[in-house]
């Protein structure tokens, strides 16, 4: 009798992924790391991702990007992500996503997770790796900051998790809310904000806009 099976199925909702992200920053740093090295082996497959418009909303679109990721992870899925970029005139945000993983075994899911913070914390994670790549240490006099949504804010998340020293950040955003927000998402703060000199080994960052 065979003894194969399909894995159970496990939802994951974006409070308890939100969690994990907040715990693991400097382990997840490492996990991109690795996909990056895996993919450079080759071990991989990205097809071209799929884009579903609507003849009614010229600015919407949902993406299908599947893809598969062999060596230590051997797993496979496909990301569908909204981007409704209307939404923000009402509060809700633009950018919406689910994520289902399958089983490289069997091929049947066994995750099905939200992904909006999972792509936002894969798109921060990558640019604080490449970071110090780049820069061969986890320091830098200024960072300049084009855009400071979502993404920007899960970016200094990172480098604040990682206790990076940096002295000052240069802001640009196109939407005058963001630029006229008070304060915005960076600028020294009494305790306890996570940008104070115990965090920030050098002192705390200055924050100034340029538009």
């Amino acid at each position: 009798m065979s003894t194969l099976a399909p894995p159970p199925l496990t939802v994951i909702g974006a409070g308890d992924i939100a969690a994990e992200t907040d715990r693991h920053r400097t382990e997840l740093v490492e996990v991109v790391r690795a996909a990056y090295l895996t993919h450079d082996a080759g071990d991989s497959a990205n097809p071209h991702s799929s884009f579903l418009r609507f003849p009614h909303q010229e600015r919407s679109r949902i993406i299908s990007l599947p893809a598969y990721l062999g060596g230590a992870f051997e797993v496979a899925g496909n990301k569908w992500i909204a981007s409704f970029p209307d939404n923000t005139r009402h509060g809700v945000p633009r950018a919406s996503a689910t994520l289902i993983l399958n089983d490289c075994v069997t091929g049947h899911p066994f995750a099905c997770m939200e992904s909006s913070i999972v792509s936002a914390t894969r798109t921060a994670a990558s640019a604080v790796l490449g970071a110090q790549t780049l820069l061969g240490a986890r320091c830098a006099r200024r960072v300049g900051i084009v855009g400071t949504g979502l993404i920007a804010q899960h970016v200094w998340r990172f480098l604040r998790d990682l206790d990076w020293e940096i002295d000052a950040f240069r802001l640009f955003d196109a939407t005058r809310p963001r630029r006229a927000a008070s304060p915005p998402p960076w600028p020294r703060t009494p305790r306890p904000s996570p940008w104070s000199p115990k965090r920030w080994r050098r002192r705390s960052p200055t924050a100034t806009w340029w538009c």
